[in-house]
């Protein structure tokens, strides 16, 4: 299976990561409750849904990665911040955002049906709007945020956790 794998550096608002943003294209086949299930069992359990597209202004999380499934429609989101890549997201894939990485949602389509899970015991504690005098704190906070055991599609053979800590092993 092929990912696509994005770096996107920090820009001194948003920390981004070490880690590269995921997006799996055309994964969810089964529908949406298949995919939950698929979650639950890969220890990503769903946490949210969503009609209205990501928070439609810059933001990350410094606590946690995220996973957002797009089930219905279409979303197009910015990820890294101002600065970073615009990308579609169709019905059927899923993007992981690695914690520090700022993302947003640029447009959706009417139909659009989101699903948003986050690795088992993390969840959004802290939802930040990348102000330059935190920066540093949020970064390093970030950093700190494990790599997870498991792909939440795929398990513990999936390509998550390989890519993460080759990536991570790059970067030390």
């Amino acid at each position: 299976m092929a990912v696509e794998t994005h770096i996107l550096r920090g820009n001194g608002r948003v920390p981004n990561s070490r880690l590269p943003l995921l997006i799996y294209r055309g994964v969810v086949t089964g529908g949406p409750a298949a995919m939950e299930d698929e979650l639950r069992r890969n220890a990503w359990p769903p946490d949210w849904h969503s009609g209205f597209g990501m928070y439609p202004r810059h933001h990350f999380h410094s606590d946690t990665h995220e996973l957002i499934a797009v089930t219905r429609g279409t979303l197009t989101g910015r990820f890294g911040g101002h600065d970073g890549i615009s990308a579609m997201l169709s019905a059927g894939d899923v993007v992981v955002i690695p914690a520090g990485v700022g993302h947003f949602g640029e447009s959706i389509t009417d139909d659009l049906r989101l699903t948003g899970a986050f690795p088992v015991g993390f969840g959004v504690h802290d939802f930040r709007l990348g102000y330059p005098d935190e920066y540093p704190r949020m970064a390093e906070r970030a950093r700190k945020v494990p790599i997870p055991a498991t792909d939440p599609l795929f398990g513990p053979g999936g390509p998550l956790p390989e890519i993460w800590a080759r990536a991570d092993k790059g970067n030390h």
